[in-house]
């Protein structure tokens, strides 16, 4: 336990400042990564670190366009059906599981713990060496499940459905997504880990704009 990472995001702060050119700005401000050590696990389109780009070509092609490549003509799904559930899965005690497995695992947690309301991914930053060990990540992709078809809650790279399911398109379950999903969050309560989340949707729309 003292040597599985920890998975941390960075805290970020907003300045206003005044430039005689600009004029009254917004600059977001966080902590610098070493840029040697700087890395990225995965991305919003279902690539994967160690993971051949091509055979998820939709995804490199994704990956490699400009923002406005994110059309609002994607074939959005609601259905789940490529969705991996691992949850019933055959856990041994003696299943081990690598670092690399921890980003993915962490991803398909957020969705799995948010009942299938959101999943948070490209999951990039920094693995320091600190005891214990930490992932610090940054600017991470939260794709928002919307019933009300409301899109890019969380911003223009927000895909929704489609994000979810280029996710599990190319998501493989390792021991650690199984242990998390069938050991871990069936022992918290369904009300527990629910009751903050059920009026998510309602909540994020009074502040949408």
């Amino acid at each position: 336990p003292h040597t599985t990472p920890k998975i941390s995001f960075l805290e970020c702060s907003i300045y206003i400042v005044y430039d005689k050119n600009l004029g009254t700005i917004g600059v977001l401000v966080e902590k610098q990564l070493d840029p040697k050590k700087y890395k990225k696990w995965n991305d919003d389109c279902g690539a994967v670190d160690g993971q051949n780009p091509f055979e998820n070509r939709a995804g490199y092609d994704m990956m490699h366009a400009p923002l406005d490549a994110f059309a609002e003509s994607d074939e959005e799904s609601e259905d789940d059906s490529s969705e991996n559930d691992c949850s019933d899965d055959k856990v041994d005690d003696d299943e081990v599981f690598t670092v690399a497995d921890i980003p993915q695992a962490f991803s398909h947690f957020t969705y799995t713990y948010t009942k299938r309301k959101l999943l948070v991914c490209d999951l990039q930053g920094v693995l320091s060496t600190t005891t214990p060990p930490l992932f610090e990540l940054t600017d991470p992709v939260i794709h928002f499940m919307s019933r009300r078809k409301m899109k890019s809650i969380f911003g223009r790279t927000d895909r929704g459905y489609k994000g979810r399911n280029d996710f599990f398109r190319t998501h493989k379950c390792s021991p650690l997504c199984r242990m998390i999903n069938r050991r871990w969050i069936r022992k918290v309560g369904e009300h527990q880990r629910s009751s903050h989340l059920d009026d998510l949707e309602e909540q994020i729309s009074n502040v949408a704009f």
